[in-house]
């Protein structure tokens, strides 16, 4: 290819450019940080750290890029962990232990005036009322930093800055403190539901599905979708996967797109309202509510009985092994389940080179639903498709296109 004499610089600043480019495109779901990580090298901090992860605040954590986390040690979250506070009200607890700032030792001890208002993931929640997601940090006579609710007029709950735990400078910072920080307005019950509905959050959360309960919670509006559908007509099941299987899921889940964590996610609800008997009554395929593509792409799961033993079979061929009833109610039923069901073939998604998942094959080609398990759509087997990617950003591909192509003129040139 013929090259002009001003033609390498060009293609030199081109170059930069998508370097630059490349490196500012990453997807949102790369956390530059993982708070259950670096609080798994400190025992004494587990519940706090489980806690975290249960009420999702984990994965908020994760998504920020200045951070302060306040921790707890056991001894202290035991006295919170039995008044066995309803989901939502532990979240606004623990989000007042979550400041959106960088505070490290240094600057806790260098205070403009000695102390500073500082907003917590309550106040930026907006479940917050006026600024009583504030805390406020001060130094105490003899050195000692306080962290203060903002509508604890009289400093009573106030709790002392104990020691550093993690710093990453300017990115996140977790410091131990010597108790649990609370207020009336986190601890205030929220809006008063339907007590005719079971809130099958709080139903995962105390019954072993703590994490997938916080993935609900934090993916698109998982939360909302679930709730809609889980009272309209013919009712609804979900498949909550256990903590341990969730937690071995998670690098996974944390590498995938936006749309396709909320399709793994809606992936383990079901429509129609099953019971344990008719879910044991014959092979059948099950609708979910997971799609890709603008709703182009849907995705079912088949239910078998094995020896008695409830088993399910995701698009991927995963299986997952359904080992307990959670809730059966008139409307919802909720079943717990030893693996993350996989819609889609996750190999695109990790840009790796293979998938323990396997490939995708079609599930039924018949949506299913019924009240207590009428109208399943029955199938004797399935037929296979090419696998259905859980793609990436496509600012990815378009970049990578873009350094591919400027690489190839500098080698022909």
């Amino acid at each position: 290819m013929p090259v002009t004499a001003g033609a390498p610089s060009t293609l030199v600043a081109l170059f930069v450019t998508a370097v630059v480019l490349a490196a500012t495109s990453a997807p949102a779901c790369y956390a530059a940080h993982n708070i259950t990580a670096i609080l798994s090298g400190r025992r004494d901090l587990a519940e706090f750290s489980r806690e975290l992860a249960a009420t999702g605040l984990a994965d908020d954590i994760n998504g920020r890029n200045t951070i302060t986390v306040l921790a707890v040690d056991d001894a202290h979250m035991a006295p919170l962990k039995a008044r066995g506070l309803p989901r939502e009200t532990l979240r606004h607890v623990l989000s007042l232990h979550v400041l959106v700032d960088y505070y490290d030792d240094a600057k806790l001890h260098r205070l403009p005036g000695g102390s500073a208002d500082v907003s917590t993931l309550f106040q930026a929640s907006g479940d917050a009322p006026g600024s009583a997601g504030m805390v406020k940090v001060a130094e105490r006579r003899g050195g000692r930093v306080a962290f203060v609710p903002q509508d604890d007029d009289a400093g009573s709950t106030a709790v002392f800055y104990v020691r550093s735990v993690h710093e990453t400078p300017y990115n996140i910072s977790v410091l131990q403190v010597s108790g649990v920080i609370s207020s009336p307005a986190a601890e205030a019950p929220a809006a008063t539901a339907d007590p005719s509905r079971r809130n099958v959050s709080d139903v995962m959360s105390k019954n072993g599905c703590g994490r997938f309960a916080g993935l609900v919670a934090t993916t698109g509006d998982a939360a909302a979708t679930f709730e809609k559908k889980a009272h309209d007509d013919g009712g609804f099941t979900f498949f909550c996967p256990a903590d341990k299987a969730v937690e071995a899921f998670q690098p996974t889940f944390n590498r995938l797109s936006a749309d396709a964590r909320l399709a793994v996610v809606l992936y383990h609800g079901a429509l129609g309202h099953y019971s344990m008997q008719a879910l044991k009554a014959g092979d059948q395929d099950l609708g979910t509510l997971a799609s890709l593509d603008g709703g182009n792409s849907n995705f079912d799961f088949a239910v078998r009985n094995v020896r008695d033993k409830l088993t399910l079979v995701s698009a991927t061929h995963n299986v997952a092994r359904v080992t307990r009833t959670l809730a059966y109610e008139e409307d919802v039923a909720v079943y717990m389940i030893d693996a993350v069901l996989v819609p889609c073939d996750l190999t695109a998604a990790q840009g790796t080179g293979g998938t323990e998942h396997g490939e995708l094959s079609s599930g039924s080609d018949g949506r299913s639903g019924g009240k207590d398990g009428g109208g399943g759509h029955q199938t004797s087997g399935s037929t296979a498709s090419a696998p259905t990617p859980c793609w990436l950003p496509r600012e990815w591909f378009a970049t990578s296109a873009l350094l591919f192509t400027l690489l190839a003129a500098f080698a022909s040139g």
